[in-house]
């Protein structure tokens, strides 16, 4: 026995998706056609910020002024490969979640005049990255998940990765 479908049933499939269709379509929340543009658009700016960092380096080295080629390397590199995943993994997130999507990661970084200057800086980071973790903690308690995650994110390389440069370079400087 051969199938074949009859023109009216056919009819009536198509009728029965389009008003799926609108029906689906009247129900589901208005989202932006570029929402996820502005998520490039931060990750955009983290790797144009670590563009400006590496020209600065080149510069600074060139002028042999160590010290500061070294701390706009690190800020270059700070932006490419902790700014940019940021931005990225909490700006979707933030999408996700029906959040606005945060600008780009400023992770630069200064140079300290000696060994001193930069363990206070450091310390100075130190803090300032616990009470990034501690906005992130109110933020994911208060359903904010994407501001959160970035929050915590920055603060741990606050914490973490930022205040060592700073000792590194206040070592160098110290020479």
């Amino acid at each position: 026995m051969e199938r074949t479908l009859r023109p009216h049933l056919l009819v009536g499939l198509i009728a029965a998706a389009g008003a799926a269709a609108v029906i689906s379509a009247a129900t589901a929340p208005g989202a932006r056609a570029d929402d996820f543009t502005d998520v490039i658009n931060a990750v955009d700016g983290d790797f144009a910020a670590g563009q400006t960092y590496f020209s600065e380096a080149v510069s600074d080295f060139g002028s042999n002024q160590d010290v500061d080629g070294l701390a706009s390397l690190f800020s270059g590199l700070n932006q490419d490969l902790l700014g940019a995943p940021i931005s990225l993994v909490g700006g979707t997130v933030e999408l996700l979640d029906n959040e606005p999507v945060d600008a780009a990661v400023g992770l630069g970084i200064s140079a300290p005049t000696d060994f001193a200057d930069g363990l206070s800086e450091a310390e100075s980071l130190y803090t300032l990255g616990e009470s990034y973790l501690t906005v992130g903690e109110t933020a994911f308690s208060s359903g904010e998940y994407g501001a959160g995650l970035i929050d915590t994110l920055f603060g741990a390389d606050v914490v973490s990765v930022i205040p060592l440069e700073e000792i590194l370079l206040g070592s160098v400087a110290s020479l």
